[in-house]
This record gives C-alpha cells, sequence and structure tokens, in this order.
C-alpha cells in the first residue's frame, strides 16, 4: 500500500480515537471502509438503542420481502388509540391506512415511532428478536414497543451495539432486490441530520451521508455509511450516560467532519 495513504488511514484513526476516548465506556464507535480502514472503540459493549432499534426493525422487513414481495404493498390498519408520541407525523396526519412500505419509509426517513410500533405488531416482536438472533447481533435486544413506559419501568429495554449498527448500516447499503434502492434513499434523505453529517451537509460536498440517528436522555446516536466516489466507509458512533449533550455532540459532528475529509483525500 503506498504510504502516504496507510499515514492518512493512521490520522484519521488517531483522530477518531482522540476525539471519542475522553468519554471512556460512555461511547463506543466502530468503523470500516471499503479501502480496508478499520477503527473500534467499546463496540461491543451494549447501549440503550433509543431509535437505532428501527435498523433490525427494517432488515427483518426486508429479508421477509425478499421471500415475498408483495409484502411491501400489504396495507396496515390502526385506530387513534395507536398513535404514540415522540418523533413522527402519523401522530398529526389523517391516514390510518398506510402501506407496509410506507411505514418503514417513515420508520427511517422521519425516525415516526408510531410507524414503528405498527411494524413491530405487524412482522410480530419474537419474529424480530429471532431475526437478530440468528444473524449473530449479540448487542441488539428488541425488549419492548418505543414510548411504552410501562414495559421501560419494568426493566424491558431495547439496546444495540456500535458493532451490530455499523454491520446493520452495512447491510443496508449491500442488500439486493427490487425495493433496495428505495430503502438507501430514505436513509440517503434522512430529516435528522444534525449528528455525522451536521459540519457539511449543507455545503457543496460530494460525500454523501446514508445515517440513523437515535436520541433520548443522556443517549445520543448515529449509525452512517459515508460514500464518496468509489470508496464506502460505514461508521456508528454510540453514547450513553453523558451529562454534557453539547459536548458529545461536538464530538460526534467533529468524527463525521474528519471522515468526510478522510474520504475527500483519498
Amino acid at each position: 500500500m503506498d504510504k502516504t495513504y496507510q499515514q492518512k488511514k493512521d490520522a484519521l484513526a488517531r483522530s477518531l480515537e482522540d476525539l471519542s476516548a475522553p468519554f471512556g465506556k460512555q461511547m463506543a464507535v466502530r468503523a470500516a471502509g471499503t479501502d480496508g480502514f478499520y477503527f473500534s472503540l467499546n463496540a461491543s459493549q451494549s447501549m440503550l438503542s433509543a431509535s437505532l432499534i428501527k435498523l433490525p426493525i427494517l432488515l427483518c422487513a426486508c429479508e421477509q420481502a425478499s421471500r415475498n414481495p408483495g409484502l411491501f404493498q400489504n396495507q396496515v390498519q390502526f385506530t387513534d388509540l395507536e398513535i404514540v408520541g415522540g418523533s413522527g407525523v402519523l401522530q398529526i396526519l389523517s391516514g390510518r391506512t398506510w402501506s407496509v412500505r410506507d411505514l418503514l419509509a417513515l420508520m427511517i426517513n422521519v425516525s415516526d415511532n408510531t410507524a414503528t410500533n405498527l411494524l413491530i405488531d405487524y412482522l410480530g416482536s419474537d419474529v424480530i428478536q429471532n431475526w437478530i438472533r440468528k444473524n449473530g447481533f449479540t448487542g441488539t435486544v428488541l425488549g419492548r414497543k418505543l414510548m411504552d413506559e410501562a414495559a421501560e419501568s419494568a426493566g424491558r429495554r431495547n439496546r444495540i451495539s456500535a458493532a451490530d449498527a455499523c454491520a446493520m448500516v452495512e447491510r443496508v447499503m449491500t442488500m439486493e432486490g427490487p425495493f433496495s434502492d428505495d430503502v438507501r434513499r430514505w436513509f440517503l434523505h434522512q430529516q435528522f441530520r444534525g449528528k455525522l453529517p451536521a459540519l457539511f451537509d449543507e455545503l457543496p460536498c460530494p460525500v454523501d451521508v446514508y445515517n440513523k440517528t437515535g436520541e433520548m436522555e443522556e443517549v445520543d446516536h448515529d449509525a452512517a455509511c459515508f460514500v464518496c466516489g468509489e470508496h464506502r466507509l460505514t461508521i456508528a458512533v454510540l453514547s450513553e450516560g453523558v451529562e454534557d449533550r453539547q459536548k458529545v455532540l461536538a464530538a460526534i459532528q467533529t468524527i463525521g467532519r474528519k471522515t468526510a475529509d478522510y474520504l475527500l483525500s483519498l
């Protein structure tokens, strides 16, 4: 390998270390590139997932759709009683019948919690958890539906690791099928862009970012694939228990900027 190329990889690894290590066990990072770049810090550590739990729900649905191509067109009906708060738009829209495809799109693109819960019911929580286990995602658990305070009080939590989140995003980027391009567009046009892509997202930049965030009290995550030309780098940055949110957001945003700069330099 070209020495200068190796130096660039080493410099990015040092940057990721310098930005994440000060948080200790409260931050986890996994990054892997098609050019051989690799970085891992606390990556197997399971953390509260927040909205990253939507990644295995999506992938489970996509696997089922690969066997049943009509799945995405199936209609799901629901009532006002099934609407939950938090992120999403179904709580303000009037429609009460949506296709599986549109619920998945809302779950990823605007992180809709009601759509997520409807999909958990439609697919089956046991089916999703079995998919997680079958695919070797040992740091991930679907313990409850979203905004379910009673389940949370009973100790049922959704969890994910940086290693699992990174692998799931990579799977999204490489999966094939008649719906795969649509799915990737949901990530590319993600409405929550304030973390890994924040420092360059509105600037003229040839780096595309396909991402999914997660956040709750003292939890901030982003899992993304950066694409520039022929190069692809998938990265997940998870944080839990950091009281100073601005500090952790600044670190995640700078990690994103360093990642984009690295790809631009190749």
